[in-house]
């Protein structure tokens, strides 16, 4: 029963911390939708290069996911971010972005050759991609709140899993179940399809131009993913290095 009260302590302390944060730092949620055009824009440039374009593309990426990390990095350090964080950020964590990419491109690619010509590759091949993404989940929080780099953060993410699975896998299952229903209202409001249980947002929808549901649903998703990675970014700083013995007497102190 205590572990049950710690673990809701835990997420109610997160969850608390990561609001305040986020309604602080509201411009944040549009970098996303930032991050989006700069790669559809980047997309077109180098889409006439072939592989070498492919290979900018992903180093583009990887720079967008470097400045999200470092938004994120300092609104929960010192719960604030500017559009100075935002540029400086395209640089901060890249080499780590794509040292471990390049790491994980090596394997996965003989996997995939390999298992293209086996029966039920592909149903394999998306289960180890499952298993990878279970236990490397926490590599984001440790690239921008640990020094861990190459290697090691395959192994630091590996231990923090075994360490806090459940704590750490139980936030995620709400989050993957609104991401389903969001992904479903998109499509039905999106293709216009007919549907008894969005009729009202239908409705709501209806008569604005198309720009301008873009725009609704790009700052609803800019938010929604603002939230959950500030709210990943303190779940991780209060399961990292710690015990459910030290959380515990955490949890009694502050009781």
């Amino acid at each position: 029963m205590q572990t049950l009260e710690v673990m809701l302590w835990i997420y109610a302390t997160a969850l608390k911390r990561s609001w305040e944060c986020v309604r602080r730092n509201w411009v944040v949620i549009f970098a996303p939708a930032v991050y989006g055009i700069l790669l559809t824009v980047i997309a077109s440039l180098v889409a006439p290069f072939g592989i070498i374009g492919g290979l900018l593309y992903s180093i583009a990426v990887q720079a967008c996911l470097s400045s999200g990390l470092f938004l994120i990095k300092n609104m929960i350090e010192s719960n604030k971010a500017n559009i100075n964080d935002f540029l400086n950020g395209f640089t901060v964590y890249l080499w780590k972005l794509l040292a471990i990419a390049f790491i994980l491109w090596i394997p996965m690619r003989i996997a995939g050759t390999v298992l293209a010509s086996v029966p039920s590759g592909a149903f394999i091949y998306l289960l180890i991609q499952l298993v990878l993404f279970i236990l490397l989940n926490a590599v984001p929080e440790l690239i921008y709140q640990t020094r861990t780099s190459g290697l090691e953060l395959i192994g630091a993410s590996y231990n923090f899993m075994v360490e806090n699975w459940l704590v750490w896998l139980l936030a995620h299952l709400p989050v993957a179940a609104l991401c389903v229903y969001y992904i479903w209202l998109w499509l039905i409001v999106m293709l216009d399809l007919p549907h008894r249980g969005v009729g009202w947002i239908q409705l709501l929808l209806s008569g604005l131009p198309r720009f301008a549901i873009d725009v609704l649903f790009s700052f609803l998703s800019g938010l929604a993913l603002t939230y959950f990675m500030t709210f990943r970014g303190f779940l991780f700083a209060q399961l990292y290095g710690t015990t459910r013995r030290s959380r515990l007497y955490r949890y009694k102190a502050q009781s």
